[in-house]
């Protein structure tokens, strides 16, 4: 199944709405917002001394005198290995636990507390020697990333030293995006494969393959992570995509959408406050665009965010109404919505 829904109704009104922009002096990769705060981690490289090291800033979300939003930068710091990825543990919406893990380019797996971020609580030189190139966690205690090198590493941080398991492919094609809870993991790579694995026998449970890299993984629901999920692509298309568990079949059903411009749609989310009649999500599109949906694809609003693409996307999963996104030009951004 296959449609195209760019158009908005005429009488529609301004839903998405860029509320406030930052250009920052080097590049980073991947933005989250800090659990219960008002406040944004980004991650990425800067050139220092001749070397590439890694860096990362909390942005604030503030007020001037005359009442115009502005973000503040409150910390910054620099490490010795460039950063590509970040995740919240999801026990950080408590305010004593705002941990988040963090991939590298040369394949450490590193542990933060983003209110004492000076040092890395936690440490681990991983066996993806080519990079750690996606990244997702659940609870307090999983993490999962993707390598270059096609394989997945499953850990708990809880006992560092090993890794719960691993799994890899044959062909060794880049795991773009991640996606789990304690049981299950979806995987995507950039060969258009879509792995989803049982992480309670350690075993791959589907298999199915799409014309496109997979570049981000998104699930409506992280207890139930393949009752509905998104997966964009580099091929202008993403696809909603529905566990169908009638007679136990345990078949994906893809709903694609295609995305005009022939472009790369690096990152989608879910809005943190749908329930189980309402699915809002957002995708951050090649050509600078924010673009909100909701149900099986229709299209709410767009928002032009830069005139390069947008490459990092998130909700804020306390405050209704919040993401934030970062361009490939160094540019954060918040926007506001009333969905």
């Amino acid at each position: 199944m296959s449609n195209s829904n760019n158009n908005i109704n005429n009488d529609s009104k301004e839903v998405l709405h860029n509320y406030v922009s930052n250009k920052l002096t080097n590049q980073p990769f991947s933005c989250q917002w800090i659990p219960s705060s008002c406040s944004i981690v980004t991650v990425g490289k800067k050139a220092s001394g001749g070397n590439v090291k890694g860096e990362f800033k909390i942005h604030q979300l503030d007020f001037d005198s005359n009442e115009t939003p502005k973000l503040s930068l409150i910390y910054e710091n620099e490490f010795s290995n460039p950063f590509r990825c970040l995740s919240f543990f999801n026990g950080g919406n408590d305010n004593s636990n705002r941990n988040f893990a963090a991939g590298h380019f040369n394949g450490f797996l590193t542990v933060w507390d983003s209110d004492i971020c000076d040092l890395p609580k936690l440490t681990i030189k991983t066996t993806h020697l080519d990079g750690i190139v996606s990244i997702d966690t659940f609870s307090d205690n999983l993490v999962v990333c993707g390598g270059k090198d096609g394989s997945v590493s499953v850990w708990d941080i809880r006992s560092p030293l090993k890794s719960i398991n691993t799994f890899t492919q044959d062909d060794k094609s880049n795991c773009w995006s991640i996606c789990t809870n304690d049981s299950t993991l979806i995987t995507g790579f950039e060969n258009g494969n879509l792995n989803i694995y049982d992480l309670k026998t350690q075993s791959k449970r589907q298999s199915s393959s799409i014309n496109g890299g997979i570049c981000s993984i998104s699930s409506k629901n992280k207890i139930n992570i393949l009752d509905e999920f998104i997966i964009t692509t580099n091929k202008s298309f993403i696809s909603i995509v529905n566990n169908n568990n009638n007679n136990n079949n345990n078949t994906l059903n893809f709903n694609n959408i295609e995305i005009k411009n022939n472009q790369t749609i690096w990152s989608c989310s879910y809005s943190p406050f749908n329930n189980k009649d309402e699915s809002i999500f957002s995708i951050a599109q090649g050509d600078g665009v924010v673009s909100m949906y909701k149900d099986q694809g229709v299209l709410v609003d767009k928002v032009q965010i830069s005139d390069s693409p947008i490459i990092s996307l998130d909700y804020n999963k306390d405050k209704r109404g919040l993401m934030c996104s970062l361009s490939l030009k160094k540019q954060v951004s918040i926007l506001i919505c009333p969905l």
